[in-house]
């Protein structure tokens, strides 16, 4: 096992839960840090090492970074994500990490999270430590929330024009780029690395969904007002609705369309596909009832 400490934050949600295996099977020295390691347990495992903290207690993360080397950093959207993040960064400086590696995203969308990354990894990059921030673009899971019609019909909707294209990323690559630097301790000190998928629109989004649910799924257009009020519906904070629809204004324009080969170049293997993406959540987009 390998000596040096890794402590890992946001390994159980919807895209870091796919981490943990990924880095058990390369021998690592890691402690997980969670705010309920009895819930985290079945999803990191019987044998893991396992701290109690918050985000929002530094003297709590202090506690859980005792002897560590590296901090992978990753948490949920939130209006407190800055706040939260800075706590981590102070407390990985006071207790003598070294590194941190840091998922982050697209940095220059106007929109409150991503704006939030891009602060914090200012912080980081003034903070002397060594880091590598990971910046994947739209994630396939997204799907599960813009797509979640098709559990009750054939179509799905949003405001992203039909020409427009987004490079949408399988979790589980960046799982896999994440692991890959967490393990090699050189060679990724201050880069960023912009990761994607395909680039592809909404309509070909359509197409593929319809190629493998066997049924004929369409993408409805809307504008940005209405979708906005679609939104608003679903009874979203006001903090989420503003982000979703700076995201949706970002991406209309085009803006996350560009294609990156960080999986091949630095994971080595082809970027998963959207087609194998939804194959294996298949049973998440069927009709429900």
């Amino acid at each position: 096992m390998s000596e040096r400490l890794i402590a890992v934050i946001g390994a159980t949600g919807a895209t870091g839960r796919h981490l943990p295996p990924r880095l058990a099977e390369r021998g690592l020295n890691l402690r997980y840090l969670t705010r309920d390691p009895d819930a985290a347990r079945p999803t990191l495992g019987a044998d893991a090492e396992i701290a109690p903290m918050s985000l929002d207690d530094r003297a709590s993360l202090e506690r859980a970074f005792e002897g560590a080397h590296t901090l992978y950093l990753n948490s949920g959207h939130s209006p407190a994500l800055e706040e939260q993040q800075t706590n981590a960064i102070e407390a990985a400086k006071a207790t003598g990490i070294e590194r941190i590696v840091k998922l982050s995203g697209n940095i220059d969308s106007p929109a409150p999270i991503p704006e939030a990354h891009k602060t914090l990894e200012g912080k980081i990059a003034a903070s002397g430590l060594r880091y590598t921030f990971l910046r994947p673009n739209f994630f396939m899971s997204n799907l599960h929330y813009v797509a979640a019609g098709l559990t009750q019909g054939d179509t799905f909707t949003s405001a992203i024009p039909r020409d427009v294209k987004l490079s949408m990323t399988d979790p589980r690559d960046v799982a896999d780029l994440a692991a890959v630097v967490l393990a090699e301790d050189e060679g990724h000190d201050g880069q960023g690395y912009y990761q994607t998928g395909a680039a592809v629109s909404l309509d070909e989004v359509a197409q593929t969904f319809s190629r493998v649910l066997g049924r004929d799924i369409r993408y409805e257009q809307v504008d940005v007002d209405k979708w906005e009020e679609m939104v608003t519906g679903r009874g979203l904070p006001p903090w989420l609705i503003e982000h979703q629809v700076k995201m949706i204004g970002f991406a209309a324009n085009g803006a996350y369309a560009y294609e990156t080969n960080a999986t091949e170049d630095i994971v080595g293997h082809p970027k998963r596909t959207l087609e194998s993406f939804i194959r294996d959540y298949a049973d998440a987009f069927a009709i429900s009832g």
